[in-house]
């Protein structure tokens, strides 16, 4: 099998006419899979990372717990075999701020280090953690915790990013005192890229745009996770994001984060859209996240039209005012699963007055493939140059209220055989369609192009060779 051919941007396409390019926004479960159930949560934050590891669902997630004890990230972890029933394991690991000893923390840094500050600083600890999975590392390493930390030693000069090293995902040790990205900002997101044994990172820093300090996205990338490069924008919001606005100056877009990923052959990223509603202050306004894409993690282009990939509840529901995606989204065969953190209220809790602030965490999900498709009003023609066929080509396709056909060349000639007169036509929807011809001649040509006919309401996702 090779590769597969996503039509999420135009790197494989060749010519097209009659499409438009379509976000579908994950669908939703109506209610949040875990809120803050237990005496040492607050407001769940998802700030963190869900796997699946053989039949086993991980989630380490963060709750914000304010009060006269404790200030700072709980860190939690929680267990599921369906992804969907979640289970928070008595860890027995560390106290929580009432003493209580049974509780899911894997990671308390502050009660570590309040016997070695005089007197005890209580801030924000452990921020926005990222959990990746490298083996390759060493087995004392086969899991990376990446974590904004605003004062582990002192305040100032070593807020920034800081890593720390496990086994097995729950109890962890300390990587360099330092910090491995200084400053910036308090939100950024990591992964490790398999494909091409690099660590890539996203962190937010405000940069003056327009006349206003906004927070923004940049990118970096090591080979270590300890050497990072300097931080260089990726994605800055433009005159499209703050038309919403409508020339108020105090209505304006900001870009929180961007937790990002690879699926096939192209890195994804979740673009938190921050759309500010109080000017200079910056801290009031719905969230929402954005799909966008890269081929090499430095060069990042918008999708389609820039709809939510996952929609804002209705005023009202546990995730009206915020919706973000952490570290989260698991890949399944037939399926693409996003745990997000869903609030009902605005950034800065100004709407609600009576009900409290709450956090939880929920799911969207998709068909593999389906977060982005190309859609015909009547008659699409799309055009794929120079690929290497195989056997078999097969589509992902929702053809129930149209038709699509195939047809091969090579070298500006029609392949004999596989003209869109021989070319069984395609109906229904099914993630696999397998394009099929009149005849069963063998494809003897090293490279084909494809031109693919989409017509009425049909729309293509992807394809593929086996």
């Amino acid at each position: 099998m090779h590769d597969k051919i996503l039509l999420i941007d135009d790197y494989h396409i060749d010519g097209c006419s009659g499409l438009n390019r379509i976000i579908h926004s994950g669908e939703k479960r109506a209610q949040p899979l875990l809120t803050a159930d237990q005496s040492w949560e607050a407001i769940n934050q998802m700030g963190g990372t869900v796997r699946k590891e053989d039949s086993l669902y991980r989630m380490w997630y963060d709750s914000w717990v304010c009060n006269n004890k404790h200030n700072g990230y709980s860190s939690l972890y929680a267990e599921s075999y369906d992804g969907l029933n979640w289970v928070k394991p008595n860890l027995k690991k560390y106290k929580d701020f009432n003493g209580n000893i049974n509780n899911n923390i894997y990671l308390n840094r502050i009660s570590l280090r309040e016997n070695t500050l005089s007197p005890p600083i209580d801030v924000e600890q452990d921020h926005n953690k990222n959990i990746l999975y490298t083996p390759h590392l060493g087995k004392d390493k086969t899991y990376t915790m990446i974590a904004y930390d605003y004062a582990r030693t002192s305040y100032g000069p070593y807020d920034g990013y800081y890593l720390a090293y496990s086994e097995d995902g729950i109890n962890w040790t300390d990587g360099p005192i330092e910090p491995v990205i200084p400053g910036h900002a308090d939100v950024g997101w990591f992964m490790y890229d398999e494909q091409h044994k690099m660590f890539r990172g996203i962190v937010k820093q405000y940069l003056n745009i327009r006349g206003y300090s906004r927070r923004s996205i940049l990118w970096t990338e090591s080979t270590n996770a300890l050497d990072w490069t300097l931080p260089k924008p990726a994605l800055i919001p433009d005159e499209i994001d703050d038309s919403w606005g409508r020339g108020d100056p105090n209505r304006f877009s900001q870009f929180y984060g961007m937790p990002i990923f690879r699926y096939n052959t192209i890195i994804l990223g979740f673009l938190e859209n921050f759309r500010t509603t109080d000017g200079d202050i910056s801290r009031d306004g719905l969230t929402y996240p954005e799909l966008v894409s890269s081929r090499d993690g430095r060069v990042w282009e918008r999708v389609g039209d820039r709809s939510p990939i996952i929609k804002l509840g209705d005023p009202g529901e546990w995730d009206w005012g915020s919706v973000t995606i952490g570290n989260s989204v698991v890949v399944e065969k037939n399926e693409i699963k996003a745990y997000y953190t869903g609030r009902n209220d605005t950034h800065a809790h100004t709407t609600i007055k009576e009900e409290p602030v709450t956090g939880s965490i929920g799911l969207a999900t998709w068909q593999i493939d389906r977060m982005v498709g190309l859609k015909s009003t009547k008659d699409g023609i799309l055009h794929i140059k120079n690929i290497k066929p195989l056997k078999d080509l097969h589509i992902n396709a929702d053809a129930r209220h149209g038709t699509i056909a195939v047809e091969l060349s090579s070298t500006g000639n029609i392949i004999s055989g596989f003209e869109l007169v021989n070319c069984s036509i395609i109906t229904g929807d099914s993630i696999d369609h397998l394009v099929k011809w009149s005849n069963s001649l063998p494809i003897n040509e090293k490279t084909v192009d494809i031109k693919i006919v989409i017509q009425n309401e049909a729309e293509i996702f992807s394809l593929w060779w086996t």
